[in-house]
């Protein structure tokens, strides 16, 4: 045996130790080697375990290595190995464990894998392998671990993996694998890991899962699965991880879910769930991740959820919650980020909200319909970083003890009635003024200083209390006056409407978006854009239309964001509308198949909405442009095709409010580095809210296309 593990080596593996025929075992993970495999190990007759892994080792794997009958490890994971799996490996005939993960290997995992009779452990994550899996992989051989995430594999499941109830984990994440999970892998008794998030699986969530009384984690998310989540889940007794987010489940949360006494992350977020949230909740006292966002549920939040003492992460944003925030959460000593904006919540922010001592990632309750004084308590939350309240009904002054909050990097209290002057600290004092629109009463803002006298400034802002509760009065009792003149002035508006476009002031510009609540973990301001795109260059342009430009902008960590640039015309302009579309539309639509918004800028020179960056450009140029067409096979063609139907169809149908997109061509949709389709440029989406009986009447789009839906009663 030779044991040089665990060192700080430099250099190259030196190829003189092929000249060891009797060496068994060959030691020399973790050091710095660098430069490639030597083809000379294959001499190693005797070697039972070679392992070179968590260096920085190039070039290819020798195909030499697969001479070595007697191998029964071999590890070659956390190097900088380039090429495909060589086929000879596969004639190991009694090698017990493969792991090459964590490299950059391409090419198809080798057919001859699945004629391995020892084989247990096979580990290729994290690579850019592509193809299918081989199909009888696991028919021959009683395989234990399995990891193929995280890579480029398509095609089905295989069905075989678990043919001799030996698996015991099995991750296929983060590729592009379809079709249903097959019954031999739903009744694998023995697992107890089963990762397939990030695929483009279908299906109901399996009621055989339920058997298997070993299986602490089930991670299903960001697929096609559909249907409810069956009773039977809560049968899951030995489950900790429960992910099912980014899918198309429907109805009610079992009440079930309370039996699962040893769950320790859920999350459902992204789905169809309505219903109330189950109270039974409370019962998974080990909880310490719970994300049950972007749904439509209703309902009152259940105050058990504050007997949760282990949670950390609390999300419930972006759903029709009503009623008040239970005090029972200031006893959430644990958490670290509460989450429960875009709802329908009331009352007062709670005082015991400032008990939250280890609060640090965010505090989010936009846009929600909070009403009385922002507590002085909040002023305790020394290690919040991000505090939302803004589009609220918040009222009164700006905590003096918000000043304490010394992590604090983003504040956002926009749109509420507050009065008084801001925290004289240096974060407020650098803030965007955008983080304190709507509040006509504050002062201290850039550009609107605050009266020198302090007293006079405190009188001030009680008199605008006082003038507050008058003009109440005063409106409350010329209700029945208005309410006639509005009957003749809608009457009139209404005929006007038909024949006059609706004018957008750069007043109703700025202030008027009320788009996504979500925040970045940092700011990107006009300076950093302008570097990211050599101050938006020609060389950076990678589109152009009718109503702008968009470039592509590399951020300083690397990052790549798609910048599309609109010049502003004045106002109640085709391209200030199309603007305003495009922000309406995108900052309120979350889909896997919607291109996604990152943010925008207003100002009197140009528009800007920064939105991903799709790495193979949009379908039309692959079609007909410059690009290689070669990369669209026929199978490609149909996920493309049906991408684009899905984002279509969720636009159609179950966005809130529904949009009809109104210019779908092949130029707008975009392709990833996936190939996985992206409907983008919603310039002239056309809104429609059946409860408000609101629609944009105009039928717009390029030349020579209309969308048939414009002209049918079902799309309006």
């Amino acid at each position: 045996m030779l044991a040089l593990n665990d060192n700080a080596f430099t250099g190259g593996v030196p190829r003189e130790l092929g000249a060891l025929p009797k060496l068994v075992k060959l030691y020399i993970y973790r050091n710095h080697l660098d430069g490639t495999i030597p083809k000379e190990l294959g001499s190693l007759q005797s070697a039972v375990e070679i392992d070179l892994s968590e260096n920085k080792l190039t070039g290819v794997i020798p195909s030499e290595l697969g001479k070595i009958q007697t191998l029964r490890l071999l590890h070659l994971f956390e190097n900088r190995l380039q090429g495909s799996i060589p086929r000879e490996l596969g004639k190991l005939g009694v090698i017990r464990r493969i792991d090459l993960s964590i490299n950059n290997l391409t090419g198809a995992i080798p057919m001859e894998f699945q004629d391995l009779p020892c084989l247990e452990y096979l580990q290729l994550f994290d690579n850019q392998i592509h193809g299918a899996i081989p199909p009888l992989l696991g028919a021959r051989s009683t395989l234990s671990v399995l990891d193929f995430s995280d890579n480029r594999l398509t095609g089905s499941i295989p069905p075989h993996l678990c043919r001799h109830q030996k698996l015991i984990f099995l991750s296929l994440g983060s590729n592009r694998l379809i079709g249903n999970i097959p019954p031999g892998v739903k009744a694998c008794k023995t697992l107890t890991q089963l990762r397939l998030g990030v695929n483009l699986l279908t299906g109901s969530l399996p009621v055989e899962l339920s058997a298997m009384q070993n299986l602490s984690a089930l991670e299903m998310n960001q697929n096609r699965f559909s249907g409810p989540i069956p009773p039977e889940v809560g049968k899951f007794r030995s489950i900790e991880r429960l992910i099912l987010s980014g899918n198309y489940f429907v109805g009610h949360v079992p009440a079930g879910i309370g039996n699962l006494t040893e769950l320790v992350a859920f999350n459902i977020s992204s789905n169809q769930l309505t219903g109330p949230i189950p109270r039974e909740l409370a019962r998974c006292t080990k909880l310490q991740r719970l994300d049950l966002s972007r749904n439509s549920f209703t309902g009152l939040i259940p105050k058990e959820l504050g007997t949760l003492v282990n949670l950390e992460q609390l999300k419930l944003s972006d759903n029709s919650l009503n009623g008040t925030i239970p005090a029972s959460f200031g006893g959430l000593s644990r958490l670290t980020e509460l989450q429960m904006g875009g709802n329908r919540l009331s009352g007062s922010v709670p005082v015991e909200l400032g008990k939250l001592n280890a609060l640090q990632i965010a505090l989010n309750l936009s846009y929600n319909m909070l009403s009385g004084e922002i507590p002085t308590q909040l002023g305790n939350l020394r290690m919040l970083e991000y505090l939302f309240l803004n589009n609220n009904d918040l009222q009164g002054e700006v905590p003096s003890s918000f000043t304490e909050l010394s992590s604090l990097m983003e504040c956002n209290l926009s749109y509420n009635n507050l009065v008084g002057s801001l925290p004289s600290t240096l974060l407020f004092q650098h803030l965007d003024s955008s983080n304190f629109l709507g509040n006509n009463g504050l002062c201290g803002i850039k550009g609107k200083a605050c009266p020198v006298n302090s007293a006079y400034a405190s009188s001030e802002a009680a008199a605008r209390k006082k003038r507050f509760l008058r003009e109440k009065i005063i409106s409350v009792a010329s209700i029945v006056v208005i309410l006639v003149s509005l009957v003749l002035i809608a009457l009139v508006c209404w005929l006007l409407k038909s024949n006059m476009p609706k004018l957008v002031s750069n007043e109703e510009r700025k202030t008027g978006f009320s788009g996504p609540h979500y925040f970045l973990k940092e700011r990107i301001t006009y300076q950093e854009l302008l570097k990211a795109t050599g101050s938006f260059s020609e060389s950076a342009v990678i589109g152009r239309g009718a109503s702008g430009t968009v470039y592509k902008a590399v951020m300083p960590d690397g990052r790549r964001v798609a910048v599309k640039k609109l010049r502003c015309q004045g106002e109640g302009s085709s391209v200030d509308r199309s603007f305003r579309a495009e922000i309406t539309t995108l900052g309120n639509v979350r889909h896997r198949n919607i291109v996604k918004l990152y943010g925008f800028c207003s100002n009197q020179d140009s528009n800007l909405i920064l939105y991903e960056y799709m790495e193979n450009g949009s379908l039309g140029e692959l079609l007909h442009g410059t690009k290689d067409a070669y990369l669209l096979d026929w199978d490609t063609r149909y996920r493309i095709a049906f991408g684009a139907a899905e984002g279509l169809r969720y636009l159609h149908s179950d966005c809130k409010p529904k949009v009809i997109h109104r210019d779908i061509k092949s130029n707008n949709i975009l392709l990833d580095e996936m190939m996985e389709a992206h409907v983008g440029d919603f310039g002239l989406a056309k809104i429609i809210d059946i409860s408000n009986s609101r629609t944009m009447s105009a039928v717009a789009g390029s030349y020579g296309y209309i969308a048939p839906v414009c002209f049918h009663h079902e799309g309006d």
